[in-house]
């Protein structure tokens, strides 16, 4: 009766020592998989594919509010994004990409084909919208979103018709102000006589950063400002005070 005992005994040590083998080969056998599979597979480069698209998407967007801007091509967004869709499959050709895009259409800035303006008040703008979604099947990756946001903003805050002297804000996406704008991304035009000699940017407790735009000759107390700006991406916005 003892020896059977012992002989059972025995059985069920070998049984789990194989067990355990196995268990030990099997989870060895997925590790080398694993790690064979993340040490050949590219993500340094699928990183930067995405990257590329995201960041040129987001540039056209730019370019083409500054198209809208100086020539009020209504069209001219949804124009370059479907040319956009072709060029990326032609780049990334065998990527299986698919880049979709959604124009803004409405909402508190009242978008047209994902473009809008507000000129000729104190406070005027220019805005574009797209939202995107990349699926690139070579890699797996399906439902990347994105949203493409351009903006400009120009308040004039005062016409000091003594100094004359106009101050100024400008602001992009998220009503962040933008610096280092310099005399020759303004233009007043209105009154015609009326030139810039000077712009200087100055720390403001409300706004942050306005520009003191300092001009020659005399502005007359009874007519209108219109002042234009633009920025670095050719972006520009047209304001009238009051």
């Amino acid at each position: 009766m003892k020896r059977l005992i012992k002989q059972k005994r025995g059985q069920f040590v070998i049984i789990a020592v194989l067990m355990i083998a196995m268990m030990i080969i099997s989870i060895g056998a997925l590790m080398h998989r694993a790690v064979t599979y993340y040490k050949h597979e590219p993500w340094e480069e699928y990183l930067t594919l995405v990257g590329n698209i995201e960041l040129n998407s987001r540039r056209l967007v730019e370019l083409s509010l500054a198209n809208y801007t100086h020539t009020l091509n209504q069209a001219i967004l949804k124009t370059n994004l479907e040319k956009w869709q072709t060029d990326v499959l032609r780049i990334y050709l065998g990527r299986e990409i698919a880049l979709d895009y959604t124009l803004a259409s409405g909402t508190n800035y009242n978008y047209s084909l994902g473009l809008t303006r507000d000129w000729n008040k104190k406070a005027s703008f220019s805005a574009a919208e797209a939202s995107f979604s990349l699926n690139i099947t070579s890699i797996g990756l399906t439902g990347y979103n994105f949203t493409a946001i351009a903006f400009l903003n120009l308040t004039i805050i005062s016409v000091n018709t003594n100094t004359s002297e106009i101050t100024v804000t400008v602001k992009g996406e998220d009503r962040i102000p933008i610096p280092a704008l310099k005399k020759d991304n303004f233009q007043v035009v209105e009154p015609t006589n009326i030139t810039i000699t000077s712009v200087t940017p100055r720390y403001d407790d409300k706004e942050i950063l306005v520009y003191i735009i300092k001009c020659n000759g005399t502005i007359p107390a009874s007519v209108s400002v219109i002042m234009k700006v633009w920025d670095s991406r050719g972006i520009q916005v047209t304001a009238k005070y009051p």
